[in-house]
């Protein structure tokens, strides 16, 4: 399902109500969360930019190499001129008025391996930009499923702490009953009393908490979702055998896509090393030019009149001394691919952490899971027989309150613990890079 809403990210975006209509009786599905969080999402829009950004560098680097068609044209009125002779036969005479136009085709032959370097420099950097928006997609992606299973927890314990405001009103309700008619004394009915007020005050926690979570979606979102929306709870776990450290790590190297741009980067950094690196060989381009010039400066005696002239050759540069500047631009590219090794051990470090941070993670969810219903199962019960013996007289009064106190932790825990595992299996999808349906 989360491949289907990655596809529809294709299609053009319209508002998420028009998507995804919220009536008063609807459930939020996580991919509609998902699909919000990545409409809006600043992160991956100036991902998208950056990925427009390489492309025009991209694009310059390949005109580097590249014809250069130019065209001038200048114009001048001088005063004070005056006729020049040279002996008897030659005089230049003075022209107050001079205009003249020209085009020039340049065309680089060698450039010591500059445009060379440029463009493949720029070509992995574009490749490293995708790759990066991939990776913030999936970053976005986590982040959603974050706060909508977060939602769905504190949500669906606040239905846990209603029932047990319930249940402890109507045992406060019997305990009044039995005040009344002298069956129970003034210290049980305060304690049950202390008691209940206490449930509710973990419900308006809870209510709080679902106040937070819904400001983040909304966050996130951009938008505001109706109060009556409602989660999804969080799936039944699924007993399955959990991959070994060395399968996921495995899969994380594939599919991550950090990892392969920082990789791409490092290779732009050599690049832009060897393209500063070029500034110390020649440059060597072909040159072809017309113009026309009233006089043309290239006829003696020049006449007042428009003239034209064409020519073709080639133009050799070399540098031989710039006090430092290419061996400062050298070290400067040189240490920027130094920063970018740094960052690509940093990435594969970190890629490894999430993986054995996350996979704990999943592997204590799905325990303290299993643990918290058969706690809940005892709680309940536990519950039962305290209130048989207390009623017999066989247990005091403080050991009903105490299996209600239990009871209510108990249950919150073990709806708590479904979500965590929603939770900790999305943080495994993304740090394996998993392509698996974690939208469930």
């Amino acid at each position: 399902m989360l491949g289907k809403i990655l596809c529809a990210l294709s299609l053009p975006l319209c508002p998420l109500w028009l998507i995804f209509p919220v009536s008063a009786q609807d459930v939020i599905k996580p991919e509609q969360v998902v699909q919000a969080v990545l409409a809006h999402s600043p992160q991956l829009q100036s991902a998208a930019r950056e990925v427009d950004a390489t492309a025009a560098r991209q694009t310059q680097a390949r005109a580097g190499g590249q014809a250069v068609l130019s065209a001038d044209a200048r114009a001048a009125r001088y005063t004070g001129l005056v006729d020049s002779a040279f002996g008897q036969q030659l005089i230049i005479p003075a022209i107050e008025s001079r205009y003249g136009a020209g085009l020039q085709l340049t065309q680089p032959l060698y450039t010591g391996g500059r445009v060379s370097s440029q463009r493949e420099g720029t070509d992995l950097q574009r490749g490293a930009a995708e790759l990066t928006q991939r990776s913030t997609q999936a970053d976005v992606v986590y982040l959603a499923l974050t706060a909508y299973w977060n939602w769905s927890k504190t949500h669906y314990a606040v239905e846990s702490f209603q029932s047990a405001v319930a249940r402890m009103a109507e045992h406060h309700r019997d305990m009044q009953n039995q005040h009344q008619a002298g069956l129970a004394t003034d210290n049980d009915a305060l304690a049950t009393e202390v008691q209940l007020e206490q449930t509710r005050l973990k419900l308006e926690a809870a209510l709080r908490a679902v106040e937070y979570a819904r400001a983040r979606l909304a966050f996130l979102t951009g938008r505001d979702w109706p109060a009556t929306a409602a989660p999804q709870p969080a799936p039944t776990p699924v007993a399955a055998a959990m991959p070994d450290e060395a399968t996921l790590l495995a899969a994380a190297r594939t599919n991550r896509a950090e990892r392969a741009a920082r990789r791409m980067e490092t290779q732009a950094a050599a690049a832009q090393v060897r393209a500063s690196g070029a500034d110390r060989r020649p440059q060597l381009a072909l040159i072809a030019r017309y113009e026309q010039g009233r006089p043309n400066q290239l006829n003696i005696p020049p006449r007042d009149e428009w003239a034209d002239d064409a020519y073709a050759g080639v133009a050799l540069s070399w540098n031989f001394w710039d006090s430092g500047l290419t061996r400062a631009k050298v070290a400067e590219a040189a240490a920027r691919l130094a920063q970018s090794k740094l960052r690509q051990t940093q990435t594969e470090d970190q890629i490894a952490l999430d993986v054995r941070e996350t996979r704990l993670a999943l592997t204590d969810a799905g325990e303290r899971h299993t643990v918290t219903q058969r706690l809940a199962q005892s709680a309940r019960r536990n519950l039962q027989a305290a209130t048989d013996l207390w009623k017999n007289g066989l247990a005091r009064h403080a050991d009903v309150l105490d299996a209600h106190s239990q009871l209510t932790d108990a249950e919150f825990q073990a709806s708590a613990a479904r979500a965590d595992i929603a939770l900790a299996r999305a943080a495994l999808d993304r740090a394996t890079g998993s392509k698996t349906d974690n939208a469930e």
